[in-house]
């Protein structure tokens, strides 16, 4: 028997190999003694989560303690040299920025009555300038200025030690201290229930793709696909210069390979020729100055989408349909290119799945602003296990695949929510009796339904939009149908009212009167 991958009834690869199954144990053991050692370390605050995850306002808008910087009022700040400034940089979709934010308030609020200790915040969404000049790279960031006064540069807090209100007042105390500067607090006390070190806030990566509607629709579909094509415009646009002006180094290397990735396995050839295109322009220099990549990205978005399936599909970075928060878009676009046929239609060599795993790694490491959501995604996704992942590219396609699968719910189960699909969705997908809980268990996992079901939710190809289009072009014939029979209904309704009407007035009468003009 051979080795190499093998065809179903349908004339399908078989999903998952036997070596997969084999090797499958041990991924997933290496894995869940990863999420218990974060689970242990911190503990989730599904609340406090459920508040944030869809809320992407701007911050401190109403705070009296937190001023609001914009390009000129920072440019004050750094002038301000007898005032030490602390400034927090954020993002109003990153769920730690809104959890640290209620904390950087009473931070702030300490210092109510002291006169050379002033707190700040940047919405960097909006002030991307400022973002990129003071080198921000994770989120959120906060930095002190004019410690000593002559400084020139911010000093950076570590943000991992300083999670709370008042290790954030700690520390700017010990900095103050160190450069020979008074504050005129002498003590500080913030210890409350609320506070207490034995709770950790903490959100793992992931903002989970929204079981809406009927996921596997034409509709939802497509609106599933157009938040993937966002997703990745928000890469190239905002994340390949996050915190920095100029794209080179490694950050330019693992942007090349993210576009060739895109290029291989989103869904759509018309979408790859564009992505391949935007490939060979950004490989014409090694080096990219922010001003000239947007002049590249300008002429890139013309051609892409013109030529784009469905048009527009790259039309702006903050069009999200279904999805509200860039998590979920990433969630979205992963899910789409690890179920995708590897297709390379110009380039030489075809991609293998662990290798677009590995890309994705690579857009979490370098442009994904998220500090603990990062640390999180890459403590699942070691390099070791990519190599294991690579052992089953060639007789299970879709191993990786399921992976993903495997982390998100992994991350839902961290967040409090349910497994996905629910065993309503995909009643053949688990292998459970009655009421019992789902779980990973891979003797209660029937994988290869789940692979039918997330590819039918995630996978595009060319059969699917000829389909999609016909479903396009017979929708007014549809609702021309529906109008005559609604019609004829109505006439039928009419003439068995009618009925008693001829019966009372006898045959006769009815034809005199069928005859009226």
């Amino acid at each position: 028997m051979s080795n190499g991958p093998k065809l179903n009834k349908k004339g399908n690869f078989v999903k998952l190999s036997a070596k997969f199954y084999a090797m499958y144990p041990n991924i997933l053991v290496s894995y869940v003694a990863i999420a218990a050692l974060v689970a242990f370390e911190h503990v989730c605050i599904a609340s406090s989560i459920s508040n944030t995850r869809d809320n992407q306002s701007p911050l401190f808008t109403t705070s009296k303690f937190v001023r609001t910087l914009d390009t000129d009022s920072f440019s004050a700040v750094l002038n301000e040299t007898q005032i030490v400034w602390l400034v927090d940089f954020y993002l109003p979709w990153c769920p730690h920025c809104r959890q640290f934010a209620p904390e950087w308030e009473e931070a702030a609020k300490v210092y109510e009555r002291v006169d050379n200790v002033e707190f700040g915040a940047v919405d960097c969404t909006k002030e991307t300038k400022i973002c990129n000049r003071e080198g921000i790279l994770s989120y959120p960031g906060v930095k002190m200025y004019h410690v000593p006064p002559e400084a020139v540069e911010g000093i950076m807090m570590p943000y991992e030690e300083n999670v709370y209100d008042r290790n954030v007042v700690v520390w700017i105390e010990y900095m103050l201290k160190e450069n020979n500067i008074q504050s005129g607090i002498d003590k500080v006390y913030m210890e409350t229930a609320e506070h207490d070190d034995s709770i950790k806030k903490e959100v793992h990566f992931g903002d989970p793709v929204e079981p809406l509607y009927d996921e596997r629709s034409l509709d939802i579909r497509l609106k599933r696909l157009k938040d993937a094509g966002t997703t990745a415009l928000h890469t190239f646009e905002d994340g390949f210069f996050m915190g920095t002006t100029i794209l080179e180094g490694e950050r330019y290397e693992a942007a090349v390979t993210w576009v060739q990735a895109l290029a291989t396995a989103f869904p759509m050839k018309e979408n790859r020729d564009a992505f391949e295109k935007l490939g060979e322009a950004m490989k014409q220099q090694e080096r990219w100055e922010q001003a000239d990549w947007i002049k590249l990205m300008t002429r890139w978005k013309a051609t892409a989408n013109a030529m784009s399936y469905p048009v527009n599909l790259f039309a702006n970075k903050d069009d999200l349909v279904l999805c509200t928060t860039l998590t979920c878009g990433l969630w979205t676009l992963f899910h789409t290119v690890t179920v995708s046929d590897v297709k390379s239609e110009s380039m030489r060599n075809r991609w293998k799945m662990s290798e677009i795993m590995a890309a994705i790694r690579l857009v979490v490491i370098h442009f994904f602003g998220c500090e603990k959501c990062k640390r999180h995604f890459l403590k699942m996704n070691p390099k070791s296990l990519l190599e294991k992942l690579s052992l089953a590219d060639d007789d299970s396609p879709y191993a990786v695949a399921i992976w993903l699968w495997t982390m998100h719910n992994i991350v839902n189960k961290n967040l409090s929510k349910p497994m996905w699909p629910t065993k309503l969705s995909c009643p053949h997908c688990y292998y459970t009796d009655g009421d019992e809980p789902l779980s990973l268990n891979l003797m209660k996992l029937n994988q290869d339904n789940i692979v039918d079901y997330i590819t039918s939710i995630y996978k595009f190809d060319d059969e699917w939009k000829t389909t999609e289009q016909h479903s396009r072009v017979t929708t007014p014939t549809m609702v021309l149908i529906a109008i005559v029979s609604t019609l004829v209904a109505i006439l039928a309704m009419l003439l068995y009212q009618y009925k008693h009407h001829i019966s009372h007035y006898g045959f006769k009468s009815l034809k005199t009167q069928d005859h009226i003009a």
